[in-house]
């Protein structure tokens, strides 16, 4: 039962049960410790020293160090083959040693065979947790529980051989305090050399700091670098689609404008089908013209060859030739030779004007030619009257 006056923490690192089975004298025993001080008493071989051995034993000391064996297996009972220890640590407070791990109980077992032995740690349900020394050790360095040291644990032949000296220093020696000593003055000394090491590392450590510094500025630059870039890709991500959407614009202005040439386009072409037509009436009509205009041309220069032969029969009276008037309208009382001449010349003065005329009617066909090809989709229709040496030609031309 706890003491009303024990805190938590004297509650961790504390036996609260100690059993053993075949371990030196005992079978089996059992004890249960309180919180505070312990008394054992018993007559003389009765295992007292046993239960001491046997805590030595579990925390892990060596069989020499007992001063009650040389080897762990001596420790067991005669006639039996194994040996176990078993002790229950008290884990509470704010020391407690793994507590999410062992709980409020961290159980420490030892078994010794003839061949061996072994440790297990478990928590307090039971469940095994190691079976490393080094955990034992760990457990027992966290607890400060040194089985080694007389003022911790000692023995029946310590406690005898530290009463009967008579020297000082030799029970100096007896509580292990000069070792203690000496081992702070070492762990000083390391101490000492650990910190000029220390020191050595901080002055080579400041160049690496100053290049580290230099590191950090350039990372921050390579950073603002990396935040333009990103915007710098922003931005031409915007271009694009700044961009398309001009492009967008344009082709609708050009679909705007390809939909109006279209309605242009389809106007035109029946404006190019009404040509066509007029055109083909055109062609049809034309191609008696040439022969219309000769006839004309035939025409008046026969009135014109008439007024010459009549003008030459006056200027023969006024010349004194003698005149006379031929059944066909000839001059047959002239010489045979001068008529003939005059035949002639009448004739070839004719064909050279039919000439001249025929060479004027071609030159007005191909102009005629040229202004219709040249121009098919004019927006005003090309007057349907034409004149040609004085002959008027209609859309529909008067035929003979």
């Amino acid at each position: 039962m706890a003491h009303p006056g024990l805190s938590s923490e004297s509650k961790s690192g504390t036996i609260s049960k100690i059993k053993v089975e075949n371990f030196m004298c005992h079978s089996s025993m059992e004890i249960e410790l309180g919180n505070w001080v312990n008394f054992i008493t018993g007559q003389n071989g009765s295992g007292k020293s046993a239960i001491l051995t046997a805590l030595c034993v579990a925390f892990g000391c060596r069989a020499k160090s007992t001063e009650r064996a040389t080897k762990l297996s001596d420790f067991i009972k005669t006639g039996c083959s194994y040996a176990l220890v078993h002790v229950e640590i008290r884990n509470q407070g704010d020391d407690a040693f793994k507590p999410e791990t062992y709980g409020d109980v961290i159980t420490i077992e030892r078994r010794i065979t003839h061949a061996a032995s072994s440790t297990f740690l478990r928590d307090y349900q039971g469940k095994r947790i190691s079976q490393r020394k080094e955990d034992v050790r760990e457990i027992v360095e966290h607890f400060n529980i040194d089985v080694e040291n007389p003022c911790v644990i000692m023995s029946q032949d310590k406690s005898r051989e530290f009463l009967h000296s008579g020297n000082d220093r030799d029970k100096f020696k007896a509580t292990l305090l000069e070792q203690v000593d000496d081992l702070l003055k070492n762990i000083r000394h390391e101490l000492n050399g650990a910190t000029e090491l220390v020191k050595q590392l901080e002055k080579s450590i400041d160049p690496i700091l100053k290049e580290l510094k230099e590191l950090q500025g350039k990372i921050k630059s390579m950073e603002h670098v990396e935040e333009i870039s990103q915007q710098v890709l922003l931005l031409k991500k915007k271009l694009a689609w700044t961009w398309v959407y001009d492009v967008d614009k344009q082709l609708q202005e050009e679909s705007s404008r390809i939909e109006k040439l279209k309605d242009r386009l389809a106007k035109c072409q029946n404006l190019i089908d009404q040509e066509h037509v007029f055109l083909q009436k055109l062609d049809q009509e034309t191609k008696y013209f040439p022969f219309l205009a000769i006839n004309v041309k035939m025409e008046e220069l026969g009135d014109r060859m008439s007024k010459k032969k009549a003008q030459i029969v006056v200027i023969r009276v006024r010349i004194g030739y003698p005149v006379e008037v031929a059944s066909d309208g000839a001059d047959s009382s002239l010489n045979p030779h001068v008529a003939l001449t005059l035949r002639i010349d009448t004739l070839e003065g004719f064909v050279h004007e039919v000439s001249q005329t025929l060479v004027e009617l071609r030159r007005e066909v191909a102009v005629m030619n040229v202004r219709h090809d040249g121009n098919p989709c004019r927006n005003q229709e090309a007057p349907r009257t034409y004149a040609h040496g004085g002959l008027h030609y209609d859309e529909q031309p008067r035929r003979n």
